[in-house]
């Protein structure tokens, strides 16, 4: 299947913005979408918001750099559009554009359902060995492939991300050449993204930036048909917007895209921390994670042991598939544990990239 392009009407104007955000507001269900100068980054910078309906037959471009003014009346209907839980905005990794929509309107969306962590899920309950999608995580780590196929429990709930043009031609709705115009992913791809600054915008990074709204409305729709991939969208609500606040700053954001972090799930995601369980930063990624985030052990591991860095793992927990000796303790009793201080994300990936520093092994207590 071929994405078909529709046209698309441009709001460089208050008017026309306030128009479409009204038109907008009667769909249960949109498609949302931003470009700009290195978005989610310290010096990010919004150009286009690009907003359709579910089926990408009518959509909006949303010019930012004409409709500076949050407190303009006129913009009052997109901003309520945004923070409306009761509109379902479809996305594909938004984290970036949750942050800059933040930043330029203060607005905070909500009703986010991310489709990126959709394809995750099914990922996770489709264990059939051999599974291409399921390969996509170890694939990233054959230089511990050793000691993978050693400890396989050591990937349980650690998930690689896939990019929307790749999982579009993974669910057969582009073929090959048949996606995002070449000469705007180079340029995304030589940090020229300033280009998303100029006005008048070329027809081809705004056409580019609908094109974006069809991919996401087909994957939508195939996910529709699949039907057990939506059937609980309420939770799989709370899991998006956990991811969208899983990077709350630009500088943080940039800390975690040098470390490779935005390649995967961030942990304490796909299911939402217990209630009362301890928390804890990791010296890498400096997020504050459950105890379930990081390796453990009942002992301080030998020196043998500790090279590996890695820690124990258990079975995993649905569907996130997080592992840890979670610790608890009995009224009056004192637990004590050893953990890593690096979260299991983050000492797959500083093994991965021989880094230098690959954690410290500390004791845990909890009355």
């Amino acid at each position: 299947m071929t994405v078909q392009t529709s046209p698309y009407t441009l709001c460089d104007t208050y008017e026309a913005a306030s128009l479409a955000a009204e038109e907008l507001s009667a769909s249960s269900t949109l498609i949302v979408d931003c470009e700009g100068r290195d978005i989610g980054m310290p010096d990010g910078a919004l150009s286009i918001i690009a907003i359709g309906d579910a089926t990408a037959s009518k959509i909006f471009l949303f010019d930012v750099l004409a409709l500076t003014d949050p407190a303009d009346p006129l913009l009052a209907p997109l901003r309520s559009l945004l923070r409306r839980p009761d509109i379902t905005k479809l996305m594909w990794d938004g984290r970036a554009d949750f942050t800059e929509i933040a930043e330029a309107y203060g607005v905070r969306m909500e009703g986010v359902l991310d489709l990126q962590l959709v394809e995750v899920a099914q990922r996770w309950r489709r264990k059939r060995k051999g599974c291409r999608r399921q390969q996509h995580t170890a694939d990233y780590f054959k230089s511990l492939k050793d000691e993978l196929t050693e400890d396989p429990a050591a990937l349980d709930g650690i998930h690689r991300l896939y990019g929307l043009e790749h999982c579009a031609g993974m669910y057969g709705l582009i073929k090959k050449g048949e996606g995002k115009n070449h000469e705007v992913v180079a340029m995304h791809e030589q940090d020229r993204t300033e280009m998303w600054m100029q006005r008048p915008l070329p027809e081809a990074l705004l056409a580019y930036s609908a094109h974006d709204i069809h991919i996401i409305a087909q994957l939508f729709a195939r996910f529709e048909k699949k039907g057990h991939y939506l059937d609980d969208q309420e939770a799989l609500k709370a899991i998006s917007a956990r991811y969208m606040e899983a990077c709350p700053t630009r500088e943080l954001r940039a800390k975690h895209a040098q470390l490779d972090l935005c390649k995967f799930v961030p942990l304490d995601v796909l299911t939402p921390p217990p209630d009362g369980i301890p928390t804890f930063e990791c010296a890498r990624c400096e997020r504050v994670l459950s105890l379930r985030c990081f390796s453990t052990a009942a002992r301080p591991p030998s020196d043998s042991e500790e090279s590996k860095a890695a820690g124990p793992a258990s079975d995993a927990a649905a569907p996130a598939g997080l592992t840890s000796e979670e610790v608890t303790a009995e009224e009056g009793q004192t637990t004590i544990t050893w953990r890593l201080t690096l979260c299991r994300l983050c000492s797959l990936l500083a093994r991965r990239h021989s880094e230098a520093a690959l954690g410290e092994w500390v004791a845990t207590t909890t009355d």
